[in-house]
């Protein structure tokens, strides 16, 4: 599973880190892929960074033994937790791997890779660089599922379609065979914002049903469980149950759409 965009400061890490803690809360065996260079999602789920070997090391040698040597229990998953959550941590060497334009082996490097793990889980989510260069390409050509996180910006149309156009010519190719977009998620939504209901009904204008159910609400719980790095359904603060709620309904809108696939 996927998650990526245009662009950065969409929110990307923040929502890979909420279906974490809702697949944790659930009882849904986890692994995060942090495959961006800046590694903010290792850094939260682990509360540093990480160390090697990391997703740049699995990347280049795709053994099952480097990579099982890459997953880590996270913290948030060592005190009572009815399932697994690990992550492979992310670095700034996987950045080298990012060119524009990969030939069809390179592209399969991730899959590969995930393939040959000895741990399996219930989902993996991927957590892509801001962009769409080669180390997205390589996460969608892994992936059987994949989510555009976008903001309701005046750029979020644009930014949306060309995400999800990436990921119907790396089906074209051969390339992401297995991987069903399951559309646009919208996230940092103000509902009070004119603004931002405007962007919102151009974008069910423009995706229709391809704009993913619940938009996702601007709240300040998610930064806070962030900051005290735990998870967001392990967080009190009031803000944070609505925002529970909706990555619950996210996640299941995930694995609902495996089993009727």
């Amino acid at each position: 599973m996927s998650l990526y965009s245009l662009k950065g400061g969409v929110g990307k890490t923040s929502v890979t880190l909420g279906l974490a803690s809702a697949a944790l809360h659930r009882g849904v065996n986890a692994l995060v892929v942090d495959l961006d260079p800046q590694a903010d999602t290792t850094l939260g789920l682990l509360g540093e960074p990480g160390g090697e070997p990391d997703i740049a090391e699995v990347i280049a040698s795709a053994r099952t033994e480097t990579i099982d040597r890459s997953v880590i229990q996270t913290p948030w998953a060592r005190s009572g937790a009815r399932s697994h959550l690990d992550i492979i941590p992310g670095s700034h060497r996987s950045s080298r791997l990012d060119s524009p334009a990969l030939d069809r082996r390179a592209l399969r490097r991730l899959r590969d890779a995930l393939d040959k793990r000895t741990q399996q889980y219930d989902i993996v989510l991927v957590d892509c660089p801001p962009s769409l260069n080669g180390l997205t390409q390589m996460a969608l050509s892994a992936s059987d599922r994949s989510i555009v996180v976008a903001e309701p910006g005046f750029f979020a149309v644009s930014a949306a379609d060309r995400a999800l156009k990436l990921g119907d010519e790396l089906k074209a190719q051969g390339a992401a065979q297995r991987l069903q977009p399951l559309g646009v998620l919208v996230n940092r939504y103000r509902p009070r914002s004119v603004e931002h209901q405007f962007r919102v009904q151009e974008l069910k204008d423009l995706f229709g049903d391809q704009v993913i159910d619940p938009i996702l609400e601007e709240r300040i719980g998610l930064q806070q469980a962030q900051g005290g790095a735990v998870p967001l359904h392990a967080y009190e603060g009031a803000s944070a149950q609505q925002l529970t709620e909706d990555f619950d309904a996210l996640l299941g809108t995930i694995l609902d759409s495996r089993q009727h696939s």
